[in-house]
């Protein structure tokens, strides 16, 4: 994407997060790390969110984190998406919504050039190319897009989405047991063993299955 070469400081970015992020993308989100000036922290996984902006604030910069955890194509799409923020509140600051159509232009302009076979495998760009055409707040609430990414962690990852799971499967998120009762639309109906209360649970939520007590 970029003819120029690379300043130190970039490559040892690109360095950084190059086993993060799909082959040939580094360098280009290295320079976007430049450009507009942001600090970028590669966190532990965190249920409530795969990554975020914050705007300046005191002596602080711009600062964006992503969790380590996703699998590269999560990563990049997780950057894009928080980049766009940093974007438009440079130039409209806390006066637009956070995901109004400001962002979500944003957001498929600096997506776009990434929108290519040998960044995303077919699956992904298929339902990424979808999305992008009008993108949600959060790339969880797209089932499909979801779905595909899902397709493309870590065989060895021993999480699996709930949608998975047979009914009466148990599995742990946040430390807790749950028992998987009903489907209802895109969520389930699940009970917490301790407790015996119900809860509804994203059909994509990631969990750690268990053996029956």
């Amino acid at each position: 994407m970029h003819a120029l070469p690379a300043t130190e400081r970039t490559q040892r970015i690109a360095d950084a997060i190059g086993r993060y992020v799909p082959h040939g993308t580094a360098l280009d989100l290295a320079r976007m790390v430049e450009q507009y000036r942001f600090h970028l922290t590669i966190t532990k996984p965190r249920n409530s969110k795969l990554g975020d902006y914050r705007a300046p604030h005191g002596a602080d910069g711009h600062r964006i984190s992503v969790n380590g955890s996703l699998n590269p194509y999560a990563f990049l799409i997780t950057f894009i998406h928080e980049v766009a923020h940093l974007l438009v509140w440079e130039k409209y600051k806390d006066r637009v919504n956070p995901h109004g159509g400001e962002w979500k232009q944003t957001f498929s302009a600096a997506m776009r050039p990434f929108l290519r076979p040998d960044v995303f495998p077919p699956d992904v760009l298929r339902e990424l190319s979808r999305h992008m055409r009008d993108p949600a707040a959060s790339t969880v609430q797209d089932h499909a897009l979801m779905r595909a990414l899902h397709n493309h962690d870590k065989k060895e990852d021993s999480l699996v989405a709930v949608d998975r799971l047979p009914l009466g499967a148990v599995f742990l998120l946040n430390d807790r047991q749950f028992r998987k009762d009903e489907r209802l639309r895109k969520r389930h109906r699940c009970t917490e063993l301790s407790t015996g209360r119900h809860y509804l649970i994203s059909g994509i939520a990631m969990v750690l299955p268990v053996a029956d007590p």
